[in-house]
This record gives structure tokens, sequence and C-alpha cells, in this order.
């Protein structure tokens, strides 16, 4: 079955509950918005077609508005302890990507209040060893917030679906071991990046956990990364920033600058309202689907461009890491140089296998 903008959710949903594994008298958590209700029912079926159970968080960007807008400051940053209790019943989490987070004319730090929830939820799935599920769902209302027109946004995610994954796994895991046995990273690319981390004593891991995907990533020693990463197209707040440049030094965020200084200042704010060890380096991440070739603003799924890096700022305590943030910001490199120790292994955003 497909829905009116021509993904096949049928195909999507199946895919989706075999990817989980799920298995008899297994309960299994959709969260998603009302904009996926066809998509919503498709996986509805195929769980309880395998013996299995379904339960639903649903929300609307209507509501999401009205609460960011309307809602007393002290109620938005709290923990639905209901909900926390629930997760002793569940199984497994199917989150879908299939709107933009930025809610516009929303205050930077109400937003931030509101997101106290959703950190509090997948922190305590992560303690209780709960899987979670990252689904991108092309809905209108995603195309309407990465600025494409949706059949363009649904092509562009099913050809990352739609792709030799035996390949994207095996790259995966010959990245994953290579940085289990690295010290130092390096990182260049022509848009001016040049940065170093160190990565001694952390394990890599491999991306099984979304739809579609394809990286290999490791936490950086948080006070490591030296240099400058240069974005040719950053994502944050509902828009795209060209050439965001980020100088670190003794492993933090030390300046922010940007062609138009408002862009530079936009994220500053991101900063100034968010909490913890927000401007640490948190990730380094190579990515290996060759389905997706170029950002388009949806950062789930860009920071799987074949070839790329992504390097992130923020939280990291729930993948081998010490920070501790309500911020995660990845950013994309492309065309990098990466040189793992002396080894390169992608020049130019070509691999060297």
């Amino acid at each position: 079955m497909k829905n009116s903008d021509g993904v096949d959710v049928e195909v999507l949903a199946r895919k989706t509950v075999e990817v989980l594994g799920v298995a008899p008298g297994q309960v299994i958590w959709i969260w998603a918005n009302v904009v996926s209700m066809d998509f919503i029912e498709a996986l509805a079926f195929h769980i309880r077609e395998r013996g299995a159970f379904w339960t639903l968080r649903l929300n609307s960007e209507p509501l999401l508005h009205r609460i960011g807008m309307d809602l007393p400051a002290e109620y938005l940053p709290l923990i639905p302890q209901h909900e926390m209790r629930w997760l002793d019943d569940i199984n497994a989490i199917i989150e879908l990507r299939d709107h933009g987070g930025h809610i516009p004319d929303v205050p930077i730090d109400r937003r931030r209040a509101m997101g106290t929830e959703w950190i509090a939820l997948i922190e305590e799935a992560a303690r209780k060893g709960i899987r979670r599920l990252m689904v991108i769902n092309p809905t209108p209302a995603l195309a309407r917030a990465v600025h494409l027109p949706v059949d363009e946004l649904q092509r562009r995610v099913m050809h990352a679906i739609d792709v030799d994954y035996s390949v994207v796994d095996s790259r995966q895991e010959w990245l994953a071991g290579l940085l289990d046995s690295t010290s130092s990273v390096h990182v260049t690319c022509p848009a001016g990046t040049d940065l170093r981390l160190r990565v001694e004593g952390r394990k890599a891991l491999t991306d099984t956990d979304s739809i579609p995907h394809g990286e290999a990533y490791i936490a950086p020693l948080e006070d490591s990364a030296e240099g400058v990463a240069v974005i040719e197209k950053a994502f944050f707040r509902g828009k795209c920033v060209e050439n965001l440049r980020l100088t670190f030094l003794g492993g933090k965020v030390v300046n922010v600058e940007s062609p138009d200084p408002v862009d530079a200042e936009s994220f500053r704010e991101v900063l100034a309202v968010s909490t913890g060890d927000k401007d640490k380096i948190a990730e380094f991440a190579i990515a290996t689907n060759p389905g997706v070739t170029e950002p388009i603003g949806c950062v789930a799924q860009d920071e799987k461009i074949g070839g790329s890096v992504h390097v992130a700022i923020g939280m990291n305590d729930r993948f081998g890491g010490r920070n501790k943030s309500n911020l995660h910001q990845d950013f994309v490199i492309l065309k990098p140089t990466v040189w793992l120790d002396e080894k390169i292994v992608l020049e130019n955003g070509e691999f060297k296998e």
C-alpha cells in the first residue's frame, strides 16, 4: 500500500519489524507524529502479525507549537513519570523522523526545555537496555522542514534504503575494527577542516539502529579535539548555515564563525541554552551508505553520506564517553581525507581499503 506521496509504507513497515526482530509477546512502543498515521497503521499490523503488541506515543506540530508558546514555563521540563514506569513493559521503541524538530516562533530556551521529557525517556530506555530504532518517514511535513518537494525527499530516502546493505555493513565493521586499534585521528577537507582527535581506549560502534543506516562511530577523548572543523552545510533551528567554522581547543569549541555573523550568533544561542558538556567533542564517525550522496537537512540521513565524516558536540555518555548534556549536535564534513594514526582510510571522500 502506497501513501499519497508514493512511499510503500507496507514495505517500510515490514523492513522495520524485520530489523527489530519482533517476536511473539513483545511490546513495541511507536513514537510518531499524526502525519504518519498510514505508516503507523502498517507498523501496528505487522507487529501484531508476529504475535506482538504495539502502543503509541503521538504528537502533532500544532500541539507542539501550542505547548511551546502557551504552556507555563515551569511545566515545560516536567518528566512523564507514568511513561518512565511503562518502560518496564517495553521491549523496543520505534521512533519516526517524520517532521522537522524546529518549531517556528518558539523561543530556543523553551524548545530546549520541551525536550527534557524525550531525553529522560531515551536515557531510561538505554539504561534498561531497550532497543530504540530510528526510522525516517518522508512525509510532507518533513519535506517542508528540509525545503524539498515531497517526491524528491521520498526518492532520496528510498534510494538510501534500497542499497546493498552487505556492503554497507562490511565497511562499517572494517572501519570499527580500525578505530578500535587507533590512537589518533586527523581529518582535513577542501573547505578548510583541519582537526585532530584521540580515541585510544574507546570502543567503536556500528550503526544497527536506524533506517536507513550506515556509519562506524566512536566517542573521542573529551579533551582531545584540536583544530578547526568547517561545515559546508550545517543545519540547526530550521535553517541551513553555510561554511560554519568551529575552532576546538582542549576538546572544547572556543570559537564559532560564519560568513553571516547572525548565523554564528544563532548557534551560540543554542549553546547558551543547553546544559552540561554542551561544547565538548562528543563523536567522530565515518559514514558508509552509498545511497546517500548529499546533505538535505535531515541530519539522521545526512550523517550516513557515504565517504563523509561527522563530528558532534555534547552528549556521548550513552555510547562510551563521559559527556552529559541535553545537546547532541552533529556536523557533516564532506569530501574528507582521514588518517587513522598513519593510515589513510578516506581521501577526498573516497575509501582506501
